[in-house]
């Protein structure tokens, strides 16, 4: 286990993810469509972003997942399977930011898109 220190350790967080979400029962069908060789240096950069403060990531994220049939179901999902991936590789204060960035963007999206 090791803290969160580099663009690195945020793609090795995010891929691994991402093959979990890709291999989930509930929430694959979101992603088989998805061509996750540009969608990953996306992510990547986001949570770059928000984890190590570095700059070039000015998409509209919110927006981009609007457009999805999502549930309260697949959020909790999405947000397990994150959480889980954080604690299988990362300790510290890095981690314990993306765990609590990620659970309010679940609750943010939550609130927005389920009806």
């Amino acid at each position: 286990m090791k803290e969160i220190e580099s663009k690195e350790d945020v793609a090795l967080l995010v891929e691994t993810f991402y093959q979990k979400l890709v291999n989930d029962e509930l929430v694959s069908h979101f992603f088989s469509q998805l061509d996750l060789k540009e969608h990953l240096p996306r992510v990547i950069q986001f949570w770059s972003f928000i984890l190590l403060d570095e700059a070039g990531y000015s998409a509209n994220m919110m927006e981009k997942h609007a457009r999805l049939d999502l549930n309260e179901e697949s959020f909790d999902r999405w947000l397990k399977l994150f959480h889980e991936t954080v604690d299988q590789f990362f300790t510290g204060e890095k981690a314990e930011l993306a765990k609590q960035r990620s659970t309010l963007i679940a609750w943010t999206m939550k609130t927005k898109f389920i009806k």
